[in-house]
């Protein structure tokens, strides 16, 4: 039995999306070149939805690890350096309901194609 079609878009959506993201956190060059990239392959592939929702969910959850990981890692500075001074984060809330949103959307995306998807008969 095969995998359905739209789950191996969405892991060829989750893969790029993951090249493109750590490319991204190395140098600023990649995220014009990357989004376009993304969107050209989102656009002509025959499982669009799929595609992008593996890009959106991947890039998203990075986004909202990312976010938990630099509050911890602020809260625990404060918790060393009290006296001296200390670190403070600022629109936290905000940002997780910006990357949630977007979470949401890839979510959203992964769920069209999979209820979407035709049937394969092996």
């Amino acid at each position: 039995m095969r995998a359905p079609q739209w789950l191996s878009w969405w892991l060829a959506g989750a893969i790029l999306g993951a090249v493109l993201l750590g490319l991204a956190l190395r140098t600023s060059l990649v995220v014009p070149f990357g989004v376009i990239a993304l969107a050209v392959l989102a656009l002509r592939s025959p499982e669009r939805a799929a595609f992008g929702g593996g890009a959106i969910v991947l890039s998203g959850g990075a986004f909202v690890y990312m976010l938990r990981d630099a509050v911890e890692r602020c809260a625990e500075f404060d918790r060393v350096s009290r006296p001296n001074g200390g670190c403070t984060t600022s629109g936290v809330e905000e940002q997780l309901i910006a990357m949630g949103l977007y979470l949401l959307v890839g979510i959203g995306l992964t769920g069209y194609a999979a209820l979407r998807a035709r049937p394969v008969f092996a």
